[in-house]
């Protein structure tokens, strides 16, 4: 389920599938975009022209493509039997085939079978052209195979392509025909045109990634759809990953820019309230000996502090309110002219939780970083204004 649920994230809501047909000795396309809604598949775009090369000009590049090659550069036969084994079925078909120069889909019906292939060097070279408009293929199919994906979703006995008629009735299943009329057809509650037919089939099949068909143009569309997803995965998460660490500076810079801000006026009113230099004197001494414990306490802490805070922050959920988080808390409050105690390797953090699922999910989350040991709940229940309030405290490893 995880990695159905990846998939859809990289392959996202919109898709794109280009059937390649020969009509009247003329190459064609049919092109067909289908977005996924609430309510289900929508049909958002369709088209047929002729084939010139070119597909990207109305068309967006950046969602994933679903192939399907149907032209006179596809050779297809119906062979008796639905033997499991496709090496048989070949040889039943086209005795004598040097396979490595050729892709192959066969299509297994009750009795008999449909077997598409092409060379592997047209569909090398139609590939390539569709890389040069940088358009991204996801998924390949040939001849009218993909048709099995989609079939058993309709009552109908005859299904028209673009050129061809496809028969439930075994006797013959492909005939030729030219048909120009558009014939609507109603697909689990969706209306699709007969020349949209084949490619809403690639289309299905991209979004479920599964088919029965078997072949080693199967094979290579599974290479590019995995090689689509990676370049998807790559691209979004990159972005993913920005987007986090310019939140992160963001968030740092208002702390800092709050805390600057309250540092800079306590310090002029502790200029204006000096009365005297004996006064000022003294209290530079004070602040000398206060600079130096500082310095003790934040050369033990701020080559982590930063780390350390950013990954409790970034786990915060939105029902809790932190109201305190203390790095290394006093044990006791400070006095003139005694040392300055703190509690090492500790947080104190204290808020406010409006879930308190959350705030059991939320410790055992920071329980579980590196670097911390264990975290202790010093206190948790309601205030007097029925707030749910606690305190923990994180021990540092």
């Amino acid at each position: 389920m995880a990695g159905l649920s990846l998939n859809n994230f990289l392959l996202g809501k919109q898709y794109i599938a280009v059937e390649h047909f020969t009509l009247n000795n003329e190459d064609k396309v049919a092109l067909l975009l289908v977005e996924k809604k609430k309510e289900g598949l929508v049909i958002s775009k369709k088209d047929r022209v002729s084939y010139t090369d070119k597909i990207a000009d109305k068309w967006d590049i950046k969602l994933p493509f679903f192939l399907i090659i149907n032209s006179n550069q596809v050779i297809q036969k119906e062979v008796s039997g639905i033997d499991v084994s496709d090496e048989k079925l070949l040889h039943k078909s086209f005795p004598n085939t040097n396979w490595d120069e050729f892709y192959y889909e066969i299509w297994r019906l009750k009795t008999k079978s449909v077997i598409a292939i092409a060379r592997k060097s047209y569909i090398n070279t139609l590939l390539e052209n569709y890389q040069n408009q940088k358009i991204t293929i996801a998924g390949i199919s040939l001849g009218v195979c993909s048709i099995a994906d989609i079939i058993e979703y309709s009552d109908q006995n005859e299904f028209y392509t673009n050129h061809q008629l496809i028969s439930r009735n075994e006797n013959q299943i492909i005939s030729q025909n030219s048909l120009e009329t558009a014939i609507p057809y109603t697909i689990n509650d969706l209306q699709i045109e007969n020349r949209q037919l084949l490619a809403f089939s690639g289309i299905l099949r991209l979004i479920v990634n599964n088919t029965a068909n078997t072949g080693s143009i199967l094979s290579y569309s599974e290479e590019l759809y995995n090689e689509y997803n990676q370049k998807t995965f790559f691209n979004k998460g990159l972005k993913i990953m920005v987007g986090i660490v310019l939140g992160i500076l963001v968030l740092n810079f208002i702390f800092f820019s709050h805390y600057y801000k309250l540092a800079q006026e306590s310090s002029e009113i502790l200029l204006v309230n000096k009365s005297s230099s004996e006064d000022v004197s003294k209290i530079k001494q004070r602040i000398i000996i206060k600079e130096e414990k500082v310095k003790g306490i934040d050369g033990r802490m701020t080559s982590r502090s930063s780390l350390i805070i950013n990954e409790i922050a970034s786990r915060v959920p939105s029902s809790i309110l932190l109201t305190e988080l203390v790095f290394n808390p006093l044990e006791k409050k400070i006095k003139a002219e005694e040392p300055i105690l703190t509690k090492d390797k500790m947080i104190a953090i204290s808020g406010t939780t409006i879930a308190n699922q959350d705030f059991t999910k939320w410790v055992e989350d920071i329980e579980t970083l590196k670097w911390v040991d264990k975290v202790l709940i010093t206190h948790f229940g309601k205030n007097e204004d029925n707030e749910t309030t606690f305190s923990i405290n994180v021990t540092l490893k």
